[in-house]
């Protein structure tokens, strides 16, 4: 059964889709299509009214879009149309409301922006510095996938355990920033490295460079756990990506002839899939593992013994992680720059 992020991230993925071709929806269709599919998926029982409450007027006469409750906890959401830019009254607004409730928490959402309140957080005095959280969907949906689903998971709000999430959230969003520079800054030291020594690949020139002090032994690990670059690649032209899905990791050359070459080594989530389109797909992968080109690795992972060539970007990330994916937007070359950079 998939777990939460991977529904999330399904889900995000389908919305993405659609944004892609369609002008900046209005507020009825962030409600619809965005918010309630992303509280749908993330675990919320949208059709039970006692759960997800919709425009509810309270006593004090206050009224947001949505009150979502999970047993005795409880957080207030307002929503925009995507061309909103969330100001001072959209704050005061959702703010006021959970105040009326009596929870700290709310939500103001444009259905691209999520910005996260608590009342007891007061810095300042505006109703903006109760934000202590904030989660953007971009281009890539894995980083906001994880964070929605560990976020808004309906046993984190019935265990009364919103504040240690949005912790946890936090630490992740900081990470990633972390790492991103990491790979902005020291990637050019190493390269550095291996050009003036000579070193046959990246991951040993990284080693070097820590030996001698120019990366630190994190950084080295940071840099090898989010690129590999293949030894002596004889595809003259072709550009390396990297993709990382379900606690798998892979790596492909995009060839000059548009062919997506899957590399021995990677890493392919053992998931299933039955539903109608994927008959073939299945197929084929069940015929790559009867043959030996896909091993299991572990319960969870396959590892591809041998190179595949395969016809498109998304039909590469799909071998990953086994859902619909933008392949475009999902692998990333080693400056972390998407492959549709290099289309």
């Amino acid at each position: 059964m998939p777990s939460r992020t991977d529904a999330v991230q399904e889900a995000v993925t389908h919305i993405q889709a659609w944004l892609a071709h369609a002008p900046p929806p209005g507020e009825a269709i962030v409600r619809q299509a965005v918010v309630l599919r992303l509280l749908h998926a993330a675990g919320f029982d949208i059709w039970n009214p006692a759960e997800v409450v919709p425009e509810e007027t309270n006593g004090a006469g206050h009224r947001a879009d949505f009150l979502i409750r999970a047993g005795s906890g409880t957080f207030a959401l307002e929503l925009k149309g995507m061309t909103v830019t969330l100001g001072p009254r959209d704050y005061q607004q959702v703010v006021t409301y959970a105040a009326s409730e009596k929870t700290p928490w709310a939500v103001l959402t444009n259905g691209r922006v999520w910005a996260v309140l608590d009342r007891l957080h007061q810095p300042g005095g505006t109703f903006e510095e109760h934000e202590v959280l904030r989660l953007e969907l971009g281009r890539e949906p894995q980083p906001f996938a994880d964070d929605f689903a560990l976020l808004f998971d309906p046993a984190v709000w019935r265990a009364d355990g919103a504040r240690a999430a949005v912790a946890r959230v936090q630490a992740q969003q900081q990470r990633r920033l972390d790492e991103a520079r990491i790979l902005r800054e020291k990637t050019p030291v190493v390269a550095d490295v291996q050009r003036q020594f000579g070193i046959a690949s990246f991951a040993l020139a990284a080693q070097a460079a820590a030996e001698m002090n120019r990366i630190t032994q994190q950084e080295r690990d940071v840099l090898l756990g989010a690129q590999t670059p293949p030894a002596g690649d004889a595809s003259e032209g072709s550009v390396h990506f990297t993709f990382r899905a379900l606690g798998c990791a892979a790596q492909a050359l995009y060839l000059p002839d548009g062919t997506w070459r899957l590399l021995a080594g990677s890493q392919c989530a053992a998931r299933r899939r039955d539903e109608p389109g994927w008959q073939q797909f299945m197929a084929r992968r069940d015929a790559w593992v009867a043959d030996g080109t896909l091993r299991p690795l572990d319960n969870a992972r396959l590892e591809l013994t041998r190179d595949l060539d395969l016809k498109s970007a998304s039909e590469a990330a799909a071998m990953v992680c086994v859902r619909p994916v933008n392949g475009w937007d999902a692998w990333k070359d080693a400056q972390g720059r998407p492959a549709q950079h290099w289309r």
